[in-house]
Parts: C-alpha cells; sequence; structure tokens
C-alpha cells in the first residue's frame, strides 16, 4: 500500500500491515478490510501509521511506514 504524507510517498508493506486486514482486489474500490469488515481502509481514507524509515534522492524523499501494533483509523 501507498499513502500520501504531504508531498512524502509512503509505503507499507503488506508484511506491515495486521493480519486480520486482507486485501479485496473485487472490491470497488479495491481495499483492505476485516473478516468481519468492520474495519475498511480504501482510497482517500486516513489511517495512522509509523515511519520506519526514510531514504532521500536528488528529486523525491521517499519512506517506509508500517501499521501492525496501531490502531487503524479508517474514515
Amino acid at each position: 500500500m501507498f499513502t500520501q504524507i504531504g508531498p512524502l510517498s509512503c509505503f507499507v508493506s503488506k508484511h506491515s500491515i495486521p493480519p486480520e486486514m486482507e486485501f479485496d482486489p473485487n472490491s470497488t474500490p479495491p481495499s483492505y478490510t476485516t473478516a468481519d469488515q468492520d474495519v475498511v481502509i480504501q482510497e482517500k481514507d486516513s489511517i495512522r501509521l509509523r515511519i520506519v524509515g526514510t531514504r532521500v534522492d536528488a528529486n523525491d524523499i521517499f519512506a517506509v511506514g508500517t501499521t501492525n501494533g496501531l490502531i487503524i483509523l479508517a474514515m
């Protein structure tokens, strides 16, 4: 999953998303959901994540994040 934090692009690996969240490519729009569909994360939703690493190159700043161990705030 890729997120935008202002001008910063942040990648969250599927290994850094809680195991109870599963990607559903057939939903419209594609989303991550819990089995009981109590939590749904889709494009344009706000989530809480932790930045665990950054990289700066000549033109951009990139980050790697995790949602493991955090309460997910899907809006």
